[in-house]
C-alpha cells in the first residue's frame, strides 16, 4: 500500500528513488520521510496429538468453509512464535508453549508482499473448540483431510511433507516460495 500523505508532517508525498536505494519510494520532500513497504509476516501452527494435525474450517473469509491450518498475523511486540501460539489459541482454543515450538518453513509470497513462518509443535492437551474463525475444529490423520476442500491448494506440499516429516519423528526446516501461480519447496536443514 503506498500511502498519499507523510505521516510525519502531513504533506503530499512523490515517488522517487532515494539517495542510496534502488527502488523508487513514496517520499516527503518537505521533512524527507521514506516510506518502505516491507513485508507482512504471518504465521501458522502446525500444531499435533500423537499422529494427527489440527485443522480448522475457515468460519470467515475469504474461503469460508474450507479447511486450513491455523495462521495469522503476527503483532507488534510478539516474537513469531508467540504470535504462532496466540493465533492457534484464538482460532481454536488449543494451548501450546510458545517456547516450544520448532520452525519447520519459511514462506514468500512476493505478489503478495508477505512472509509466512510455519512453527510445528505438541499440543498441551487434545482440548479444543469452534471459534468465529473456525466452523469446525479437528484432529485429522493424513488420509482423513479433504485435500479437495484446503483453502491454498498451492501450498499442499509443505502440508503433505510435515505428515511425512511427523510420521518419521525426522523433521527438518523448508523454504517456500510462491510466484507466478508456482510453488517451490526445499529442505534446508535437518535440525530435529
Amino acid at each position: 500500500m503506498n500511502p498519499k500523505f507523510c505521516p510525519q508532517c502531513g504533506q503530499a508525498l512523490s515517488r522517487a528513488v532515494p539517495v542510496g536505494d534502488h527502488h523508487e519510494r513514496p517520499i516527503c520532500t518537505v521533512c524527507n520521510y521514506t516510506h518502505y513497504d516491507s513485508p507482512k509476516i504471518i504465521v501458522a501452527c502446525l500444531a499435533t496429538w500423537e499422529h494427527k494435525l489440527l485443522w480448522i474450517r475457515r468460519g470467515t473469509e475469504p474461503r469460508k468453509g474450507f479447511w486450513a491450518i491455523p495462521s495469522g498475523f503476527a503483532e507488534q511486540g510478539e516474537t513469531p512464535e508467540q504470535a504462532a501460539a496466540r493465533e492457534l489459541r484464538e482460532e481454536t482454543g488449543a494451548q501450546i508453549q510458545p517456547g516450544s515450538l520448532k520452525l519447520f518453513l519459511v514462506g514468500a509470497l512476493p505478489e503478495m508482499n508477505q512472509v509466512y513462518l510455519v512453527y510445528r509443535g505438541e499440543l498441551l492437551s487434545p482440548e479444543f473448540h469452534t471459534t468465529t474463525e473456525a466452523d469446525e475444529v479437528s484432529l485429522l490423520a493424513q488420509d482423513e483431510v479433504p485435500w479437495s476442500e484446503y483453502v491454498y491448494p498451492i501450498v499442499e506440499e509443505p502440508i503433505r511433507q510435515f505428515y511425512i516429516d511427523h510420521a518419521n519423528d525426522n523433521y527438518g526446516v523448508y523454504s517456500g516460495c510462491v510466484q507466478d501461480g508456482k510453488h517451490s519447496l526445499v529442505r534446508t536443514c535437518n535440525p530435529q
